[in-house]
């Protein structure tokens, strides 16, 4: 359940643990749920600074459940709060709500083989506080910075309110983790976020969001009650692209009962990131409740995490089901 990435341009949330808020990536995504999530988290970035750049989400996704004539997910709903500061002195901020819905079609009678249709929509806040800003316009050539000095480029709009759309496809195989049937079970997906193309300055020159592409996939291998999960993301926005490969591994703690009513698995992950950095991740799940945490190390030559600070997430996922509940549990290699 561990994958990175990084920033690619503006607006996408760099985040490492992006399996918490799947709808981060692909709205499809949010027809894999079975049961109501609830998730958090926290991302910690640059810490030895005064302010570390801090991201906080929590999304809710809810199932659409079809009873007759044959048990089955149809697709889900989805709900994302977000908020992000930038800035030593928080002169930027970013909050966001965002909800989706997915629909999934089986594609044969045994639901082996199934495609996810998504949507999303956002509503965006941005604001920016002018007192905290230094232009290099206001820079003397023999005092230095001079804040009485008018910059050449003033703000028009201290705050902006916005709207963003995405859509997406995922086609899946052995979504429910049939053993029986195979061991083996694959994910692939695209998106296309910002189709609207909104305007994001805040001065008088337009600057139109870039369209953002996310293509992704993932493999998963299953053996007795060790699992292997192979990942690839690739984000492309404008000139900028980026990368990342890994995996995740889980294993399911053996219980001395013979009908077990817990359940506890371990899970851990290494991914590269692109001429970026290395993340690793740790968690456990027990019963309805998941947490998760990760660090990223930088690799690159002008950049040292362990004196500029290295980045770190936690999360927190809750699943609400109940022990009369016989909808089967729905997998993917990304979630």
């Amino acid at each position: 359940m561990f994958i990175s990435f990084g920033t690619c341009y503006a607006q996408q949330v760099p985040v490492s643990q992006y399996f918490v808020l799947p709808i981060n990536v692909n709205p499809a995504l949010i027809g894999s749920s079975t049961h109501p999530l609830i998730a958090t988290h926290h991302r910690s970035q640059w810490n030895t600074f005064s302010n570390a750049y801090p991201i906080y989400s929590a999304s809710l996704t809810y199932p659409i459940i079809q009873k007759y004539p044959r048990r089955s997910i149809k697709g889900g709903l989805g709900l994302k709060f977000s908020r992000e500061v930038a800035g030593a002195k928080a002169w930027l901020k970013f909050n966001e709500i965002q909800i989706a819905g997915a629909y999934n079609l089986p594609l044969d009678y045994k639901q082996q083989h199934v495609i996810s249709f998504g949507i999303a929509t956002s509503l965006i806040q941005r604001s920016i506080d002018p007192d905290n800003l230094q232009w290099g316009s206001q820079y003397d050539s023999e005092y230095g910075y001079d804040p009485n000095i008018v910059p050449s480029l003033n703000l028009m709009r201290q705050g902006l309110v916005y709207v963003t759309t995405e859509a997406g496809a995922v086609w899946s195989y052995n979504a429910f983790k049939n053993q029986l049937l195979s061991p083996w079970q694959w994910l692939g997906g695209i998106s296309i976020a910002h189709m609207n193309r909104p305007d994001i300055s805040f001065t008088n020159l337009e600057n139109r969001l870039p369209l953002l592409l996310k293509w992704h996939t993932g493999i998963s291998y299953a053996h007795n009650n060790w699992k292997v999960h192979p990942q690839t993301i690739m984000l492309w926005q404008d000139t900028n692209y980026h990368l990342s490969i890994g995996s995740y591994f889980q294993y399911e703690v053996l219980q001395a009962t013979v009908r077990k009513k817990h359940k506890t698995i371990l899970m851990g992950g290494l991914w590269y990131r692109w001429d970026d950095a290395i993340a690793v991740s740790g968690g456990v799940l027990y019963n309805n409740l998941q947490f998760a945490f990760s660090a990223d190390f930088s690799h690159h030559p002008t950049i040292n995490y362990s004196s500029t600070g290295y980045a770190w997430e936690a999360s927190l996922i809750y699943t609400l089901k109940s022990h009369n509940q016989l909808t089967k549990k729905r997998y993917t290699p990304l979630i």
